[in-house]
């Protein structure tokens, strides 16, 4: 078995020196994206040789951008120092970042098209609290930044580093091996990526779908025949097919081509971000490498996961298929960048695997549990009325009050939606564990736990004080889950004893 390299983190460490082609091709991108426009004015009129100043001061501003991110190379430093990752930069300017080893919830390898040309990763830090961006290592080689990892999640060096102490002391621990943890591994086959792509966003496929359909049957009409000469002809030439009937199969056919090609783009998607995931279990921690033109390697210890979500739609059931998302630390200001892991096509047995991993029990849900009100059923009915009296108006000011009927099927199937909606949603309470299953067509099932709690609001509007109803927001660091429209006892009840069990065992929440 190939040992991994020993690396002395203790002292500051330089990128690669193969992370020079980055900060050139870095220094050409930036070049390129901020004088684009001027370069495509240049090359339309052509190129001028009689302005050569103009060629000096591109080659100038080039100069002074790659001497800048040069500088930045080479002052460029990473240590960990007994339980902090240090970062120091700059030359004139010197910054230090100091991170706490215990306030580090993920470390992800990333390795975009450039970084695999020349056989280097990027190194994030996601830190709990972060307000702009993680912290970026960029130009490490793989092995040490697998090192690197290792140190800053506090699993397989730390480990490696007190057994080879132990065998300076004594000679007996020499035959044993270094690290007898169990590794596991799951791999999501082809198969399931290809199901789950299909299966997966068909929501904002519907969404994209009624939005650019009228859009393209307009436009044919403009395209094929616009005036009365050009309908007579057609008319004449193809006597068994009106031209109402022609355009609306050329529609049809358009908007089932448009459905195909979101479909084939979502499974397209889906094959390149996810290509090859695999998942390493080892100490409690769940290692995922997945990516094909871009590779990521995301090490989640268990201690720092927030949320559990597993989710799934009709199809995906009839196929044995579960997508779960894991949430950790969630950062206000970089949401769209943390948007947690996600295991795309895992089956019964690997999510059965994952969970008690992380949470080490198994996967149940009880058979009890709590719905919402059936009033929010009306409440949610008025809000659907509001568009749909606008839209009564718009047709009535327009006198096209004879197209006023599409608003009847729009309300019955929007409200279907609402009431498909309510029918799923259920609350279970399991042990130390708060369970939350709701949606619609993609029905997604919360597991959180209660040591995870951070605040718990309870509130009650004036319209809920009447029927005894209120709502409950529970936070933690990776978001908040909200429970509305349930009785209000219950909700006080519950709340008082997630408060009891939470002071009286004193829980971490990382």
């Amino acid at each position: 078995m190939k040992q991994m390299p020993k690396y002395d983190f203790s002292q500051p460490n330089k990128l690669a020196r193969k992370a020079l082609w980055l900060v050139l091709g870095n220094a050409v991108w930036v070049m390129f994206r901020s004088l684009w426009p001027i370069l495509a004015v240049l090359a339309l009129r052509g190129f001028d040789n009689k302005s050569p100043w103009l060629y000096i001061v591109f080659a100038g501003i080039f100069v002074l951008l790659i001497s800048r991110l040069f500088i930045n190379y080479f002052y460029y430093s990473y240590q960990v120092i007994d339980d902090e990752l240090v970062i120091n930069k700059g030359w004139l300017s010197k910054s230090k970042t100091v991170v706490k080893l215990g306030k580090i919830h993920e470390v992800n390898l990333n390795q975009k098209l450039i970084h695999k040309l020349i056989g280097l990763y990027m190194v994030k830090v996601d830190t709990a609290g972060s307000s702009k961006t993680e912290i970026a290592i960029n130009g490490v080689d793989y092995r040490k930044a697998l090192a690197l990892k290792e140190v800053l999640t506090n699993t397989e060096l730390a480990v490696s580093e007190e057994t080879d102490k132990t065998e300076q002391q004594d000679e007996t621990f020499i035959s044993q091996p270094e690290n007898t943890a169990t590794e596991e591994r799951i791999k999501i086959g082809l198969t399931s990526l290809i199901k789950i792509g299909l299966t997966r966003n068909y929501l904002q496929t519907l969404g994209l779908m009624i939005a650019f359909s009228f859009q393209i049957i307009e436009q044919t009409k403009d395209f094929l025949f616009t005036d009365e000469d050009e309908i007579s002809i057609y008319n004449d030439i193809f006597n068994s097919v009106s031209y109402e009937q022609y355009i609306g199969l050329v529609g049809l056919l358009l908007a089932f081509g448009l459905i195909v090609f979101i479909i084939l783009f979502n499974l397209i998607r889906t094959l390149f971000t996810y290509f090859n995931y695999q998942i390493n279990i080892k100490n409690k921690q769940l290692t995922v490498s997945y990516g094909l033109t871009d590779s990521h390697i995301t090490a989640v210890p268990s201690q720092k996961v927030q949320l559990f979500k597993v989710q799934q739609n009709y199809f995906q059931k009839l196929m044995n298929l579960f997508e779960v998302k894991i949430q950790q630390v969630e950062s206000t200001e970089n949401n769209k960048q943390k948007k947690g892991l996600v295991v795309p096509g895992a089956n019964r047995l690997e999510l059965d695997k994952i969970f008690h991993v992380i949470y080490q029990t198994d996967l149940e849900i009880p058979t009890e549990f709590l719905k919402p009100h059936k009033r929010i059923l009306l409440l949610k009915f008025f809000w659907l009325c509001i568009p749909a009296l606008i839209a009564l108006g718009v047709f009535y000011y327009s006198e096209t009050m004879h197209y006023a009927w599409v608003i009847l099927p729009f309300l019955v199937f929007f409200y279907f939606l609402i009431y498909c909606g309510y029918r799923n949603e259920k609350l279970y309470i399991k042990d130390d564990f708060i369970v939350l299953k709701k949606g619609i067509w993609d029905v997604t099932t919360t597991y959180l736990q209660i040591n995870k709690v951070q605040q718990i609001s309870l509130s009650q509007s004036y319209f809920q004080e009447g029927r005894k109803l209120g709502s409950l927001n529970l936070y933690t660091a990776g978001g908040a889950v909200t429970l509305y429209y349930y009785d209000f006892g219950k909700l006080q009840k519950l709340s008082d004893e997630w408060l009891y069990k939470i002071e009286k065992n004193n829980y971490q929440w990382m």
